[in-house]
């Protein structure tokens, strides 16, 4: 069987998907509505600093360093770093985010779907996964094949920032 295909087959199936805070649904709510709405789980770099910067509803996001020292060589250590910095974070923010912006020549990144499926666990073993929406921003995702395994791992949504960089690069060239 072919894969399923959205655009073709949107009666059965949506690429939408809420991102933020979830309630109870054992105790129905108007909280329960309180979640934004995306029409799909691929942000664009506006959309992504949108939510970084929003204070709509009392919303407020936290952009954690999905980066390490390039000379570090413990890898377990700077999971559990980011791991507890998330925990932190959910407890006073309705989204997260893990960037791997800040790499460069000293600062090497933690692959994103270790960092992003570590953080995910993490925050279940705590209950605090309910409680914020986990995106990711990362160069590391370039194919469809990426950001399905990222979404797969647990994360609600991501910026492939490199791919809409090479696209405006390549664009300025044509």
């Amino acid at each position: 069987n072919p894969p399923i295909d959205p655009f073709r087959e949107k009666i059965v199936m949506s690429l939408a998907c809420p991102v933020g805070p979830e309630g109870n649904i054992l105790e129905p709510s108007a909280k329960l509505c309180n979640r934004l709405w995306l029409e799909n789980p691929i942000l664009s770099l506006g959309d992504l600093q949108a939510i970084k910067t929003t204070n709509i509803r009392g919303w407020r996001t936290a952009v954690l360093d999905m980066t390490c020292p390039a000379d570090s060589t413990d890898l377990g250590a700077e999971i559990e770093r980011l791991c507890a910095d998330a925990e932190k974070a959910a407890q006073t923010h309705q989204f997260v985010v893990l960037s791997d912006r800040s790499i460069g020549p000293d600062r090497t990144s933690i692959p994103a779907l270790l960092a992003s499926g570590a953080v995910h666990q993490h925050l279940i073993k705590t209950r605090l996964r309910s409680r914020c929406g986990l995106l990711v921003e990362t160069g590391e995702a370039r194919e469809v094949h990426h950001m399905c395994v990222l979404l797969g791992f647990g994360c609600d949504a991501i910026c492939p920032y490199m791919v809409f960089e090479i696209a405006h690069m390549l664009r300025k060239e044509a």
